[in-house]
Parts: structure tokens; C-alpha cells; sequence
């Protein structure tokens, strides 16, 4: 599962486009202006469309397309980048919706002239302009604009900015049982921005690429008062492990010492999606524990 965590991070480092209907015929006989038979390939454009009320018109998605549940039953038609095309074809969509980085994948659908919408995925603003896109092209811009709405104060509420800094590193992915080749959230993308909504201060913030490969000792430099790795899907078992393998290597580390390492096994956490509210809070109450650890300290 993490190297998947990790395949989904690098496409979001890439650079987004704004969203935008591609290719297939204009509305009418042959394309009805409110989209109803859509293909989903990216995971965030497959919860959006079901938080909007539009899952029944969702007619296939991508393999990574594990939330919501109501997704699970629905065609799946294979990888992020190259999907069965000949099984999204049967399907006959009338709309097929990408991330920012399937552009050469939306030239491959042109070339069939299928219709597709392009939503960005990089940031956590692209979570608001993928929304509004969705709703527009499925006729629900009334509920887009209430969803972004609720979002925009979920994360403005979400985060106690108050008391001493939480200094904070937030895993993508590790080898299992090893503490080595980190790749860790960095700035100018989406787990940046959503570990920085939830009130802490990111150690890699100033690093060269949005996903760093770093060893384990800039960490250890960096002292964090908090370690969160994304295990998505993982069982309690292996959750614990990660947090385990911590306590044996690094016992030293201050985030360690306070008890503040934890392993996210949420599927939906690393998808900048319509649960992003959900996800700043489960971040916030993790930075805000870390917080009360460490000002308790002499």
C-alpha cells in the first residue's frame, strides 16, 4: 500500500491545470450538457462526485477508487496512468474525469472522442475548483458551491494556532520494518498543505521538491515534536509495527520520548478530496496532543 501512497504523491507534485471540459462532441444530441454516465480515473474525482450527489451517475473508476464504500461495486478498469480502454469504452461515458497529471491519458481518450474533464489534484485549494468542476459538469453547482462552503470552515476551524510550535514530519512512505529511505510530505503539495491546516510546522517545508527522499538522519536533526507515517489500509498489526520500529531505532527522538509517533491507516486521509475537513481534523487532534506533551516539558 505505500508504495501506491507513494505513486499517488508524485503525481501530485507535478504541476496542476485548471479544470476543463476536453475533446468529444459539444453538448447535445450526442452529449448531454449535464453528465450522466461518468468514468472516474483518480480517486479524488471519485469522491467528489459521490459528495455531490452525483454517485449514481458514476459508471466505472480506477483501480486506487477504494472510498467511498458505494464505489467498490462499480467496474473497476485498472492502473492511475493506464487504464482499460477498451472497458471504459464499453461502458459508453459521456464523460471521463482525470487528474492534472493524466494529460497524456486525456489525449489518448481525445483521439476516441471521448469528453474529458481534467481537475487538478496538486494543492489543497485544487480540492475547492475540483468540486466546483464536478458539480458544474453533472448540474450540481448549487451543492459544489454549499460543499466548498462547509470544507473552507471545517479547515478554518479546525486548528488550535495557539501555545508552542508543533514541529512536525509526515512520512509518505518507508520501506516495512525499516527506518531508512523516507519519502516525506515537503512543500507545494496537498499533505504539506493539509499537515500545515491542522496548526503544525512541517520540518521539510523548505525542501527542494514537494516529496524528498531523506535518510533517517535529517530527521534526527530536525528533532520533531511529532512523526506521523501514512499506512493507508494497514491493519492495527501493522500500524503498531511502524510505530514499534520507532521506539526500537530512535528511542532518543523527542517525538518518540512523548509518545507522539502515529501510524494513519485511513484510505481516504492522503486523497485530496471532499473529506479533506475530516482529514486536517484527525491530523489536528494528533498536533495538538503533541502540543500538550510538550509544553508539559521542564
Amino acid at each position: 500500500m505505500g508504495r501506491i501512497v507513494l505513486a499517488i504523491a508524485a503525481g501530485l507534485a507535478t504541476t496542476a491545470a485548471a479544470a476543463a471540459i476536453r475533446g468529444g462532441p459539444a453538448a447535445g444530441p450526442d452529449r448531454p450538457a449535464c453528465a450522466s454516465r461518468v468514468v472516474s480515473l483518480s480517486p479524488h474525482a471519485t469522491q467528489g462526485l459521490f459528495a455531490l450527489g452525483a454517485g449514481a451517475s458514476v459508471v466505472g473508476v480506477d483501480d486506487f477508487s477504494s472510498e467511498p464504500p458505494e464505489a467498490h461495486g462499480l467496474p473497476h478498469l485498472g492502473a492511475y496512468i493506464d487504464p482499460d480502454l477498451e472497458g471504459l469504452v464499453a461502458l459508453g461515458p459521456d464523460l471521463v474525469v482525470l487528474a492534472a497529471t493524466q494529460g497524456a491519458l486525456a489525449e489518448r481518450l481525445e483521439l476516441l472522442e471521448l469528453s474529458t474533464l481534467v481537475v487538478p489534484d496538486t494543492r489543497l485549494d485544487d480540492v475547492f475548483v475540483s468540486l466546483e468542476a464536478l458539480g458544474t459538469a453533472v448540474c450540481r453547482p448549487e451543492r459544489a458551491v454549499e460543499l466548498v462552503g462547509r470544507l473552507r470552515d471545517e479547515l478554518a476551524g479546525v486548528a488550535s494556532r495557539g501555545g508552542r510550535p508543533v514541529r512536525a514530519v509526515l512520512v509518505v512512505d518507508r520501506p516495512a520494518g525499516e527506518l531508512r529511505q523516507f519519502y516525506v510530505a515537503g512543500p507545494e503539495n496537498f499533505l504539506g498543505d493539509l499537515l500545515v491546516a491542522a496548526g503544525a510546522e512541517n520540518v521539510f517545508a523548505d525542501a527542494p521538491n514537494p516529496f524528498p527522499q531523506v535518510s533517517l538522519e535529517p530527521i534526527v536533526a530536525a528533532d520533531p515534536d511529532l512523526v506521523l507515517e501514512l499506512v493507508p489500509g494497514a491493519d492495527a498489526a501493522t500500524a503498531a509495527e511502524r510505530v514499534e520500529a520507532w521506539r526500537t531505532v530512535a528511542p532518543g527522538l523527542r517525538a518518540v520520548r512523548h509518545g507522539a509517533v502515529a501510524a494513519l491507516t485511513e484510505r481516504w486521509l492522503p486523497i485530496p478530496g471532499p473529506w479533506v475537513g475530516r482529514g486536517a481534523a484527525r491530523l489536528a487532534a494528533l498536533v495538538a496532543a503533541a502540543r500538550v506533551v510538550a509544553e508539559a516539558e521542564p
